[in-house]
């Protein structure tokens, strides 16, 4: 019972390491992790020790009557020499490197390859001088029996023979690597700096290190007296691994570009350790349960099964998705999964394995053989099954009806009794604020069409009310106290601001006092601090934000409180702006700590609280699928939040970029311009500093068929990483420079259907027309001394992997222009885009104040940040035309274009915002939100508020 408890912990915590540690912290500083880990596995090691009784093998394998040398078993190796242990600990250590390089680089590796590890330890197995296979374990040759029949033989044969075992091993190799080398490729490229070969061949080191691991592991452990003696022993080789990595680890930081050690803000600490002692307590599990059994048993046998439950279980799971974009190949998930089983099947018995974990074997070749009878029917059933409509169509016609809803919510009040009643009913009972009167006729007379929907206003000033208002207002200074921010000052009807002259901000806040100009007599008096930097600025923990949510409570307070604001003293002076040339050291913000501020906005158990996704090689499809309607983005809401899809930290150049100014991780009141959904920012309507001149329009059939992007980027410090997975440097990458191993997955027409096909991206490329480049790029500004965490290569490898192209100044005479984000905040192309009549392909993260108003499908086209569907969703508009014999899979393709589609798009857009989005829009919504905030800071919010007169 003892053994199969330990073989079910063994595979147990196995699995859960690969499944998860890929969003864990622990990736961020791997050579640190890596001491805090074996330490830990050191210590649970010694401390099991002493736990031995309950532990299989508890009396050792020498008993009183079992001498070593009488000893029959046929796993028992030859007895270890002296050098076998510091060849293990090196070994430990050179594997931990080899992991780093290849990490490093992960986007270059080949997957995969992890499932050739069997074949190896059969390798040592086959070695000259091991132990003959035989069960009875003697030496000497058996003599044939004369009266073996034919099955006998068969028998013997298939039990005993080396060659049985071979095959099982690369039946079950074959099939666990053509299941799981099936996962869509990401987009984070492998740069042509980047040595693809010499990455493999470290994935090659590393299973020959796996390998060599294992079995001197086996060889050391199976001499011990005891189980103690085991774990001992086991736990004195993780301590000398463990210095032996420190000593690396140290001497790695005298060396290379490291990130500091310790950063001023919450939170940072206990992610870490939490992860690092999860995953050390887990890796614990892994190694003291697989040592044991492999000293009952052997390398090849743990091995073998291990390989088993990850190919199995990547095969079903692959045979389930038959017929979608996720397995696009049925037929070598079929035949990998049909490999897996039968290969098992003989490598229970050829190795004469009794039972896996709880199970007999005879029982799990019965299951074996029922998934193999089901798959066989399953498949080409599935297979089969044709799509003759374009999913995108379904999706274009749920958008409009989700939108002519939406449209009706946002416009029911005709009158100011039901915009009253409408906001009662939208607010639980509470009153508008006053002066709701004065905005509703000022809505009214500016022709608004959005009188009733503020959801996202009202989300963003939700956690202030459950906040004393002195508190506000204490966090109103103090949040104008910071770089970059102004405080604006309404008193009396009047309104000023603390910038000097000679700010270059000064244009901004300008643009902003004449918008409140026109109704600032109806606002009460206060003070609000507004964000002038692109980024936003609140990063707030979670816990912080719902605890002032659950607290936002209407309650009802005496009315004897004074009901005005009380604002004292002079205003106080603006900071001086940063510079950009490089942050401040005092202000500096790695961007791993970034990334772990950011995780502390994301509920616990989510994606995004974990960490980041390290796996940048694949598609996280499962991050994708909540908001995908089969391969196409369908929730643009959804596909903007980053708490479910973590390996948006890697794919978007905001999460890879240190921000000039450091992130506030308390919940203060400041107005910024956009932000994302880990930001606590109240959104207001600002213009930037230097603002896009307004298009000059002219009809969708006149412009070029083109899909066009120009793109500048100008940063004072890049990364390895952010050269090759930066959203910008993607989508040139992709639609530019693909190298020759790059897949698309595109849904293409065979014969009257519609399939789901792996096409190579340079191919595709050539049948669209498109213009996509940078048009300036420059990824590391000049600095005087560089930042630690910066990488000083700066601009090499993007000179050799991006071609740059002049800016067309006719921009918006392309039928289709990609819209994306920049570095530190949403494009000011999205509303000259919208404008133009052009359709905008439209990738982004951030929200604007507007944001909620525009309506995927029927504004523009969503695409998802990953660029996985934008070749098929480009196809799906523009079309296929046969050109010069160019062939995709061998053979010629034609698609209708839907350019009608795309034209009621590019139309529904600019109607809209010449509509919706107008200046005067932006006064409606300023108007209503700095109602509300007036109220808020408000000593007796909770007793005002617009109450219609009687009659009305």
């Amino acid at each position: 019972m003892a053994q199969h408890l330990t073989a079910l912990c063994a595979i147990a915590s196995f699995l859960w390491l690969a499944h998860s540690l890929e969003d864990h912290q622990i990736i961020e500083q791997p050579r640190l992790s890596s001491l805090l880990v074996l330490f830990i596995a050191a210590f649970a090691s010694y401390a099991a020790s002493f736990c031995s009784v309950w532990l299989p093998g508890t009396n050792g394998r020498f008993d009183d009557d079992r001498a070593p040398l009488k000893a029959k078993r046929v796993n028992l190796p030859k007895k270890p020499r002296r050098y076998f242990f510091p060849s293990l600990v090196l070994c430990v250590i050179l594997r931990l490197e080899v992991f780093h390089r290849v990490s490093l680089d992960l986007q270059c590796s080949t997957p995969g390859v992890e499932a050739f590890l069997p074949l190896f330890i059969l390798g040592y197995e086959l070695l000259p001088g091991r132990r003959a296979r035989s069960g009875n374990g003697d030496d000497e040759e058996t003599p044939d029996d004369m009266g073996m029949t034919i099955i006998d033989a068969a028998r013997a044969w298939f039990t005993e023979s080396k060659a049985s075992l071979c095959v099982s091993i690369i039946m079950l190799t074959i099939g666990t690597y053509l299941v799981s080398s099936r996962d869509p490729g990401s987009t984070f490229f492998c740069s042509t700096q980047d040595l693809r070969i010499v990455v493999v061949l470290f994935q090659w080191i590393g299973l020959v290190l796996d390998a060599a691991i294992a079995i001197l592991l086996w060889r050391i452990l199976a001499w011990a007296r005891s189980t103690k003696s085991r774990l001992r022993t086991l736990s004195g080789m993780l301590v000398a691994a463990a210095l032996g990595t420190g000593l690396l680890y140290r001497a790695s930081r005298f060396f290379l570009p490291t990130t500091p050690m310790t950063y001023q803000f919450r939170g940072l600490d206990s992610l870490y350790i939490f992860d690092v002692i999860v995953d050390g307590l887990a890796f614990s599990t892994s190694i003291i349960s697989t040592s044991l059994l492999a000293t009952e048993g052997s390398p090849l046998s743990l091995v073998g099964i291990i390989t088993f439950l990850f190919g199995i279980a990547q095969a079903i799971q692959l045979t389930a998705l038959t017929g979608t974009w996720e397995n696009i190949s049925p037929g070598t998930v079929y035949i990998g999964l049909i490999l897996v089983c039968i290969g098992f099947s003989f490598f229970v018995y050829t190795n004469n394995i009794e039972s896996v974990v709880f199970m007999h074997r005879a029982f799990v070749v019965i299951i074996l053989v029922i998934i193999t009878i089901v798959a066989t029917i399953y498949t080409p059933i599935k297979a089969l099954q044709v799509t003759e409509k374009h999913p995108l169509i379904k999706t274009i016609y749920d958008a409009r009806i989700a939108a002519d809803r939406w449209l009706v919510r946002a416009t029911v009040s005709d009158s100011l009794p039901v915009a009253v009643r409408e906001y009662k009913d939208r607010h639980s009972g509470r009153d508008p604020p006053p002066n709701f009167d004065a905005w509703y006729e000022f809505a009214t007379q500016r022709r608004s069409v959005v009188i009733d929907h503020f959801a996202q206003m009202e989300e963003d000033i939700l956690p202030f009310w459950g906040v004393l208002p002195s508190k506000v207002r204490e966090a109103v200074r103090h949040a104008a106290a910071e770089p970059d921010m102004a405080l604006l000052r309404i008193q009396g009807g009047k309104i000023e601001h603390n910038l000097p002259p000679s700010s270059p901000y000064k244009p901004v806040i300008d643009d902003l006092i004449e918008l409140i100009g026109g109704f600032v007599q109806h606002l009460s008096d206060m003070e609000f601090a507004v964000n002038l930097n692109e980024r936003p600025r609140v990063l707030a923990p979670r816990d912080d934000v719902q605890r002032a949510v659950k607290s936002a409570s209407w309650k009802r307070v005496s009315k004897l409180l004074p009901r005005s604001v009380d604002i004292q003293g002079d205003i106080p002076a603006a900071q001086p702006p940063n510079d950009g040339e490089s942050p401040a050291e005092e202000y500096f913000t790695p961007v791993t700590a970034l990334r772990e501020m950011t995780a502390l906005t994301c509920a616990p158990g989510t994606r995004g609280r974990a960490g980041t996704h390290w796996d940048v090689r694949d598609i996280c499809v499962s991050c994708a699928r909540p908001q995908s309607q089969q391969l196409y983005l369908a929730n643009w809401q959804l596909s903007q939040g980053l708490c479910h899809q973590s390996d948006l930290f890697r794919l978007h150049s905001f999460h890879m970029t240190p921000p000039e100014v450091r992130p506030l991780q308390e919940l203060l009141p400041v107005f910024s311009r956009a932000k994302t959904t880990s930001y606590s920012d109240i959104l207001i309507p600002l213009r930037r500093i230097s603002e896009p001149a307004e298009p000059t329009t002219e009809d969708f059939e006149m412009k070029y068929k083109r899909l066009f992007w120009r793109g500048k980027v100008d940063r004072y410090g890049t990364s390895h990483e952010l050269v090759r997975g930066g959203h910008q440097e993607r989508l040139v990458h992709t639609l530019n420079n693909p190298a020759s191993s790059e897949k698309t997955i595109l849904l293409l027409p065979q014969k009257k259907t519609l399939r789901y096909e792996q096409v190579p991206t340079a191919d595709i490329n050539e049948l669209f027309p498109i213009d996509v480049a940078f048009s300036e790029y420059n990824a590391c500004k000049d600095a005087a001394a560089p930042q630690p965490g910066i990488d000083d290569t700066c601009n090499k490898d993007a000179a050799a992997e991006f071609h740059k192209k002049p800016q067309d100044e006719e921009t918006l005479r392309h039928k289709y222009v990609m819209v994306i984000d920049g570095d530190n905040g949403p494009s000011p192309e999205v509303l000259r885009t919208l404008r133009s009549n052009s359709v905008p392909f439209y990738a982004s993260i951030f929200k604007e104040w507007y944001s909620e108003r525009l309506l995927p499908w029927i504004h523009f086209v969503p695409i998802d940040l990953r660029f996985h569907a934008l070749h098929s969703t480009v196809v799906y508009f523009m079309g296929l035309q046969k050109r010069d014999g160019r062939m995709l899979n061998g053979r010629e393709v034609e698609m209708e274009d839907r350019q009608d589609d795309g034209k009621w798009i590019a139309e529904q857009g600019k109607r809209w915002a010449e509509k919706a989005i107008r200046r005067e829009d932006m006064e409606v919504y300023l108007f209503r939100l700095l109602l509300e905030w007036g109220r808020i800071v408000a000593e007796n919010r909770d007793e005002i508020g617009f109450e219609l007169a009687k009659g009305n």
